[in-house]
């Protein structure tokens, strides 16, 4: 009897989240919003299946599977994430969560997993729609003047570091900076906005060209370039995968953070060892049952920097480079490592 309450309980709490996402999601983003039941969810395993309650929708034309948790028992958002990952693999459209309320800290960790939410009356966020909304809503797209976006700021340090961008297009560059050559297009125009780099058209090309000494142009953009690490992550593990080769991990993750900065100044190497992981690999990352994620005053065996992009694009190596390095630590708040990321700006061979 008590169970059966419980269940009643649960499916009215989440129907009403239902209706509040969908009043929401009319009054934000002016669309009708129809909620239908999903008839794929008999397919799920069981956990997934009885662990939330799904109901299909569609948003400027993309299929959206609106997905409340059912239990009432908190789940952190790296469970909730590889959780709807796998509701994902059962439907050809964009997962969404539809959580009752989300702490700063949640919706934060979501964000850096880049998993679509709604908190009905708060706050949406679905990235995969982010182009639709901006053609929607006619909105011009303004560049920040004091930070470059991810691509930006890798194909800017890719110049500087390793030369082979100078004269390119957008279709040349996909390769090795991966990212699409409209992603790349979107680059060239914000570094011209920025007066980092003129862009010139011939015939039906449009190419890059960097005017001034490099050690000028990174003077120059140090004000708009961010530290490469959007997160870090902390782990606890019987023993540290030697290069993760024992384990669904990348292989040769390159050091990151104290460890990197170690290998290129006098600083001694941390006691907690560190690797730096671009957005890709951290999605395989979350994947592998090499450890269990904790806080960083519970003993963690060694720590992950997540990056905004890949860090050997801006290398060209299984390393990152100087200047990011530098970016990272330039205002730290311990005095060594800011001192030790200086030291490192001063030896770059401009």
């Amino acid at each position: 009897m008590l169970v059966c309450k419980l269940m009643l309980d649960l499916d009215v709490k989440s129907s009403k989240i239902l209706i509040e996402a969908q009043t929401y999601l009319r009054a934000t983003l002016r669309v009708p919003s129809t909620l239908r039941a999903w008839s794929a969810r008999k397919g799920l395993p069981h956990f997934l299946a009885n662990g939330f309650e799904f109901r299909q929708t569609d948003i400027f034309g993309h299929a959206v599977l609106l997905s409340v948790p059912l239990s009432d028992s908190p789940k952190s958002p790296t469970d909730l994430s590889r959780q709807l990952g796998s509701v994902q693999r059962h439907f050809e459209g964009i997962v969404v969560l539809v959580p009752e309320h989300l702490s700063a800290y949640q919706r934060s960790r979501l964000i850096e997993e880049s998993m679509a939410f709604i908190v009905p009356g708060n706050q949406l966020f679905i990235p995969q729609l982010a182009m639709d909304l901006r053609e929607r809503f006619r909105r011009r797209r303004i560049f920040a003047v004091d930070q470059l976006s991810p691509a930006s700021q890798a194909l800017f340090l890719r110049h500087l570091n390793l030369g082979d961008v100078e004269d390119a297009r957008p279709s040349d560059l996909v390769e090795n900076l991966r990212y699409s050559a409209m992603s790349v297009g979107r680059a060239f125009r914000e570094l011209e906005a920025g007066g980092l780099s003129q862009v010139e058209t011939r015939g039906r090309g449009r190419h890059i060209r960097f005017s001034g000494a490099p050690r000028d142009l990174f003077e120059a953009a140090v004000p708009r370039l961010r530290s490469p690490v959007k997160a870090e992550h902390w782990f606890r593990a019987p023993s540290l995968p030697k290069g993760f080769h024992s384990s669904p991990l990348p292989r040769n993750l390159p050091a990151g953070g104290e460890s990197a900065l170690s290998e290129r100044s006098t600083m001694s190497r941390p006691r907690i060892a560190r690797f730096a992981a671009g957005p890709k690999d951290w999605q395989r990352l979350q994947g592998g049952e090499f450890g269990k994620e904790v806080d960083r005053d519970e003993e963690p065996d060694f720590a992950i920097d997540v990056w905004r992009y890949d860090p050997d694009i801006t290398s060209g190596a299984h390393e990152v480079d100087a200047l990011s390095l530098y970016l990272q630590f330039r205002d730290h708040r311990d005095e060594r490592l800011e001192a030790a990321a200086e030291h490192i700006l001063e030896e770059f061979p401009w």
